[in-house]
């Protein structure tokens, strides 16, 4: 009898002391969350045009958190716009919601004082392709380019191009629905324009161009 009681007494002091060592703790319980991303909308135009010389104040832009409803005033996380030289620069911003998930915007500024009395504008045919691609003129120096590619593919993909002195342009690496994207060695002529593009997902080859 007294064997059992002792055994008794030992499983019940065993079970009041692993009971008071127990913790309750979440520090190693991951909480399983749903992706979503917030919107940042940009205060102002997503291209703004600059003279050179001007002085150029970023207008912000307001984050949107998609889990708390928040709206929040943010400011770029990087800029390289120099408005002493004429060009094409790129305003980023750059977010996240209160679950972390990140999200990005951008935008573009355009520098020129150039005021050719040449228009670009107009459709383009890609010889190689037989496919167009189509420049518009959105200020003085300053074209909205739609395909410049000039393939069957991509056909939606739009570049900026400034030109920064009379008869030179340039569309340096921006953002669009193909990646970043790139214009080099742009060359216009009574006829047609030549040029190479820079992007993942085309050649390197010189595409020459026919204006319709």
């Amino acid at each position: 009898m007294k064997l059992i009681n002792k055994i008794s007494i030992a499983f019940i002091l065993s079970a009041l002391i692993f009971t008071g060592c127990k913790k309750d703790t979440t520090a190693d319980v991951s909480r399983a969350v749903k992706v979503s991303y917030p919107e940042i909308t940009l205060n102002g135009s997503e291209l703004v045009i600059v003279a050179v010389g001007a002085t150029y104040t970023d207008a912000g832009a307001k984050l949107t958190d998609d889990i708390t409803g928040a709206v929040t005033d943010i400011q770029p996380t990087s800029s390289n716009v120099n408005t002493a030289i004429p060009g094409l620069y790129i305003v980023n911003y750059s977010a996240s919601n209160s679950n972390g998930f990140e999200t990005t915007a951008t935008r573009l500024v355009a520098v020129t004082s150039v005021n050719n009395p040449i228009d670009r504008s107009g459709t383009y045919l890609r010889t190689a392709t037989g496919v167009n691609c189509y420049i518009t003129k959105l200020a003085s120096g300053v074209y909205e380019v739609t395909n410049p590619g000039g393939a069957g593919v991509g056909v939606n993909t739009i570049v900026i191009m400034v030109e920064t002195a009379l008869n030179v342009y340039t569309a340096p690496p921006q953002p669009t629905d193909a990646g970043t994207f790139s214009v080099i060695n742009i060359a216009f002529t009574a006829t047609g324009a030549t040029w190479n593009v820079v992007n993942v997902g085309y050649g390197t080859g010189q595409r020459v161009f026919v204006k319709q």
